[in-house]
């Protein structure tokens, strides 16, 4: 059930519209990694994640290497945040962690707040039948 004294986007309503919309979400970081290529290449590797909401939709997320030391130690696996003031993007990296169709970018002006929330599941899950793993491994979702 949502909150009645706050309100937060949803996920799935995340979109790149012609008009520049403020979203504010309570997500929970369901897994969070750096990109080891770029650690290999001598750049410094980008944070990447996934964030869960509270109906159970996933979207990724981006911290470029040039704010990490905003964020670093401020995000944590299975944690709840309401996180607003970011960038949204066009999904087209070609392995995807995500089916949604547009990524999030943090800014040095994100907000990031943790909370106590037990209203955002610990995990989804997304139950394919086994034939199926094959064809899906096509599309690049990891």
């Amino acid at each position: 059930m949502r909150s009645l004294i706050f309100r937060y986007d949803l996920i799935k309503c995340i979109n790149v519209g012609p008009v520049h919309k403020v979203w504010k979400l309570k997500v929970r970081v369901i897994r969070l990694w750096t990109v080891s290529h770029f650690a290999k290449s001598g750049m410094k590797a980008p944070i990447e994640m996934v964030v869960l909401d509270e109906e159970g939709n996933t979207i990724q997320c981006t911290i470029k290497d040039i704010f990490i030391p905003i964020f670093k130690g401020l995000l944590d696996e299975d944690n709840v945040y309401v996180v607003t003031n970011f960038g949204v993007v066009l999904n087209t990296i070609k392995f995807k962690s995500t089916r949604h169709e547009f990524r999030i970018h943090f800014k040095k002006d994100t907000i990031v707040h943790p909370v106590q929330d037990s209203s955002v599941p610990l995990n989804r899950f997304n139950f394919v039948p086994l034939k199926k793993i094959h064809t899906e491994s096509k599309k690049m979702v990891i």
